[in-house]
């Protein structure tokens, strides 16, 4: 399958009966922690259903959409693991799913940490492959849902992270649709494989620069063409 085929099929999962399902309760689950991202520049990273599902979560002043196909709601095309963006100038950034899709997950983050700001928010959806889910996922020979390259545990992501400078302040889990008993599934919800996707907030580290002290010293005297011997002890 080519790219654009695997993207037809991953919006048509979206549009289905399970994909509507899953982005109700991702909506439901993310919309509180978006909606506290402060600054001014927030940047969505890749399309994920509807173009106005996230982007209009964040209380931000300018909000912008960048995917690798240009539409009405896009306001960049570029690549994830090469964004059009300047660097150190934006204040928060979603990639929803976005490290699932592409092929170079490293590469992603190192450009999301590029172009954030030093204090600035960076949230991550991801499916759990330790779940029911990504046992269904197996089952289907990796194609449920169809177009994702890999899935990535929470706790590589958080070392990945770790590794680019960021600090990782919420992990939250979402999306338990177990087809059993009420009483049985509240019981199973306690359970970490049961939940088929995850949220991770983490923040950009800022580095104070500290200068160096240097040992400053009196330039030494010229008499006409001749430098005039340091008085220094040698050592």
């Amino acid at each position: 399958m080519t790219m654009n085929d695997d993207r037809r099929a991953l919006d048509d999962w979206l549009a289905s009966a399970a994909g509507s399902a899953f982005r109700q309760a991702e909506c439901q689950a993310v919309g509180t922690e978006l909606g506290r991202l402060f600054g001014a520049h927030f940047l969505q990273v890749g399309r994920w259903g509807p173009p106005d599902a996230f982007i209009g979560m964040p209380a931000m002043a300018r909000r912008a959409l960048c995917d690798v196909e240009a539409g009405p709601d896009v306001d960049f095309v570029g690549r994830p693991e090469r964004l059009p963006i300047p660097k150190r100038s934006i204040d928060g950034l979603l990639l929803a799913h976005t490290v699932e899709l592409s092929r170079y997950p490293h590469e992603v983050l190192r450009e999301a940490e590029r172009v954030l700001k030093g204090g600035g928010r960076l949230m991550l959806l991801g499916f759990n492959p330790v779940s029911l889910f990504g046992l269904r996922r197996l089952m289907a020979g990796g194609q449920y849902p169809p177009g994702l390259a890999q899935l990535v545990t929470v706790r590589r992501l958080r070392d990945w992270l770790s590794l680019l400078g960021f600090d990782v302040m919420i992990a939250g889990r979402y999306y338990a649709a177990l087809p059993v008993a009420h009483t049985l599934g509240e019981q199973l919800r306690r359970l970490p494989f049961t939940w088929g996707a995850y949220m991770m907030l983490a923040v950009k580290r800022v580095h104070n620069v500290r200068p160096l002290r240097s040992r400053w010293r009196a330039p030494a005297k010229v008499a006409g063409r001749l430098v005039e011997p340091s008085t220094r002890n040698p050592v």
